[in-house]
């Protein structure tokens, strides 16, 4: 465990592993991470999915579907969890129900913690940094998919079918908020967001810091924005996702799933636009 907030350190904690090591001469291409909160109570900004029991059931919902999804590019997995909540049920999940041996790491952390007034994002930015930092899966892959822990994305392999073989980062870009009307701050969500392993290291990590500044830009979101349009010009940046990648789950900050059906006619309306108007990201 690693200490990374206000609270008294504790002892270290290497990654447990689960499955065969996919240590070689060959690099896999993915590592799929999932960003995990079982416990958010320590943290100031109140969410409507707080319980416990309930995120940790829904962690491990979703970490079921990804041991079971067929596309051989998802063999590699990331836990990395930043309430120093206990592990040992999901643990067990990816010892027992993992038929097809998929490659599974997990990373327990103790830094849910952001500044007064801030967003949590600032707490789920610095996780993933220290949890990349010691990753072993990281070593082996070249680029991260990640994703919100308590989220199932069942088009993420028609996503990666439809992406070019090399990039730097892809993210889903917001914009727009009518055919005339631009967002004041545009911003990506961040969901479901990739990366190339180098590209992050060179130029996102550590960027939390830039929340602890305040002021407009006080959302993980929209500094994900602003960073990626300034490399956009030397690097292969992609702001729009080529199909809907949608959720399946419940949001931290309201009671209607992603899969109500207000949601999914926003959903199907977004695929339209994708066609026929791919430059209006909405």
């Amino acid at each position: 465990m690693i200490s990374c907030g206000p609270a008294a350190p504790g002892k270290d904690r290497r990654p447990i592993e689960h499955g065969d090591s996919p240590c070689g001469q060959l690099m896999d291409r993915y590592l799929l991470v999932m960003t995990a909160c079982v416990d958010p109570s320590r943290g100031e900004y109140r969410l409507n999915r707080a319980d416990p029991t309930i995120r940790l059931e829904d962690y491990k919902t979703a970490l079921r579907f990804w041991l079971n999804l067929p596309d051989k590019r998802i063999r590699n997995i990331l836990f990395i969890e930043n309430s120093n909540y206990p592990l040992d049920s999901l643990e067990s999940i990816a010892k027992q129900e993992n038929p097809l041996e998929k490659n599974v790491e997990f990373i327990s952390l103790d830094c849910n913690w952001y500044p007064p007034g801030g967003h949590y994002g600032y707490a789920e930015l610095r996780m993933l940094d220290l949890g990349l930092q010691q990753s072993r899966l990281r070593k082996s892959t070249t680029h991260m998919i990640k994703v919100s822990g308590r989220f199932k994305f069942p088009s993420l392999t028609r996503l990666l079918d439809h992406l070019p073989a090399e990039f730097d980062a892809v993210a889903d870009a917001r914009a727009w908020l009518t055919l005339g009307k631009r967002l004041e701050r545009p911003y990506v969500t961040t969901q479901i967001i990739l990366f190339a392993h180098d590209f992050y290291r060179s130029y996102l990590q550590d960027c939390y810091h830039e929340l602890e500044l305040g002021g407009e830009e006080s959302h993980m979101e929209v500094i994900y924005y602003r960073k990626l349009a300034e490399l956009s010009a030397s690097n292969k940046v992609i702001f729009r996702f080529p199909c809907n990648v949608s959720p399946v789950g419940f949001p931290a900050h309201r009671d209607r799933s992603y899969t109500h059906p207000s949601q999914v006619m926003i959903n199907g309306i977004r695929a339209i636009v994708r066609q026929v108007l791919p430059n209006w990201w909405i």
